[in-house]
């Protein structure tokens, strides 16, 4: 099986003339208006060369003048208390932040501000015309320069001013370039008179308040009770610890007397209950006790039993009798003494209604001293934080006023103005000419081709 393909050329359309713009009929209408287009020509030469030597008669010569502002920050860091610091932002490193600042400072060169201040420093300089400072605005042009013309990365500031006057186009730059310096200064490098004016009312705020703290600490220094609770706690202390020592003193006194007495029964039971050979045994014993009962304290006594008194019983239990008896007095007159004190001697308690009465005052003249002393570390406490904040604020007035003194600055006046030889160089009158010569020849084409396609016929034909 055999698959034939049938193959067939492309066919070309043929080429027709027609299909091709004719330019020729262009070419023929103009060629019969030429006289009307040579006719605009010429009357549009004329008119730009009359144009143009009337403007050079009319309008003076204009010169130009340049003075140079140079970007220069310098900043005086006055800081006497880290705590509170009030001192410029200081100038960022990156582009966006340069150029910022650069075209900030390029627009206040052209301000109402300092063309008043020229108008009135050079109002004999300046005509009455020039004296409006919007006539002064508009001769006014600024630009960062570079060496290699105008820039936007340059720190220098080109101040143009263009007159009719060549010297004084040179003067007002230079007034200009001055007062564009102490203005910009003033606004970027001195501290503002609202920033100053709200720390000094805060200070004078201040000092009212320290103040008045100090004269509430010195009217409550002059009529607390501290001093008086002071003295009156020491006393009543120390009328509670005599109280105390006295009846510890009672105390003791009632249990060695106690002691001695159930001593002297039990050292007649047993004279008694051992006949007549106790009393000569306990002879001894009867001394000592004697003597530990009279306050005599036997520790280093000696005594020699051959030197002591031979007694019989009835004698010694007579003298026992009368010791016992001795005792019980000096007991009872113990327990009136104690007791007048209010202490129950079955509990020994060592405090008497008296000592708790002292004790009571105690505490209460304790508490109203703490109120006292708490009262005046309060207002000690208040006078000492306003004098911190008067100390604080009164030393950042002192930083402001000092900051606004030191010699800190955005622009610094770079270069005076030079008065211009030439001025500045107006329309050629050749390139005018012919300037408009070809403007009228494509003006007046134009006109003859609309002419003819109205059916309009050539104005200077021939007959």
């Amino acid at each position: 099986m055999s698959l034939e393909v049938q193959t067939s050329a492309p066919i070309h359309k043929p080429w027709v003339a027609e299909d091709e713009i004719d330019l020729r009929q262009y070419l023929v209408i103009l060629i019969r208006w030429w006289r009307e287009i040579i006719a605009v020509t010429l009357g549009a030469v004329l008119l730009a060369g009359v144009v143009i030597i009337l403007m050079r008669l009319i309008l003076p010569a204009q010169y130009e003048a340049t003075a140079d502002v140079a970007i220069v920050r310098t900043v005086s860091d006055v800081n006497f208390d880290e705590r509170f610091r009030t001192n410029p932002d200081s100038l960022g490193v990156d582009t966006i932040s340069l150029s910022a600042r650069r075209n900030a400072l390029l627009g206040l060169v052209t301000t109402g501000v300092i063309a008043q201040e020229v108008s009135t420093e050079q109002g004999d300089v300046l005509s009455p015309e020039e004296q409006n400072p919007a006539t002064l605005l508009a001769m006014v042009v600024a630009e960062l320069a570079t060496a290699e013309g105008v820039g936007s990365d340059s720190d220098l500031i080109r101040i143009k001013v263009t007159t009719d006057d060549a010297d004084k186009a040179a003067i007002i730059a230079t007034a200009w370039a001055r007062s564009y310096v102490q203005t910009v200064n003033a606004i970027y490098s001195q501290v503002p008179d609202e920033v100053l004016n709200s720390i000094e009312t805060e200070l004078t705020m201040a000092q009212e308040q320290y103040q008045t703290s100090q004269s509430n600490l010195e009217a409550f220094i002059a009529s607390n009770r501290i001093d008086e609770l002071n003295s009156l706690v020491a006393v009543l202390q120390q009328r509670m610890n005599q109280e105390v020592s006295l009846q510890n003193a009672f105390l003791v006194q009632w249990q060695e007397a106690q002691e001695q007495l159930n001593t002297a029964q039990a050292l007649r039971n047993q004279v008694q209950e051992g006949g007549e050979g106790a009393a000569l045994s306990n002879m001894a014993a009867l001394q000592v006790l004697k003597l530990r009962v009279f306050g005599m304290t036997p520790t280093n006594l000696q005594l020699e039993v051959r030197e002591l008194p031979e007694i019989d019983q009835a004698t010694m239990l007579a003298d026992l009798d009368g010791l016992i008896a001795a005792l019980s007095t000096r007991l009872a007159d113990l327990n009136v003494q104690v007791a007048a004190g209010g202490t129950e001697l079955s509990s020994m308690q060592e405090v008497t209604s008296t000592l708790t009465s002292v004790l009571t005052n105690l505490r209460s003249n304790k508490a109203q001293l703490e109120t006292e002393v708490a009262r005046q570390l309060q207002l000690t406490q208040q006078r000492d934080l306003q004098w911190e904040t008067y100390k604080t604020l009164s030393n950042k007035v002192a930083e402001l006023n000092l900051t606004r003194a030191a010699a800190s600055s955005e622009v610094r006046f770079g270069a005076q103005a030079v008065p211009p030889i030439k001025p500045l160089k107006r329309i050629s009158l050749f390139l005018g000419v012919m300037f408009a010569g070809a403007i009228g020849f494509v003006s007046g084409s134009l006109i003859a081709l609309l002419a003819n396609y109205m059916g309009k016929s050539p104005l200077w034909a021939k007959s």
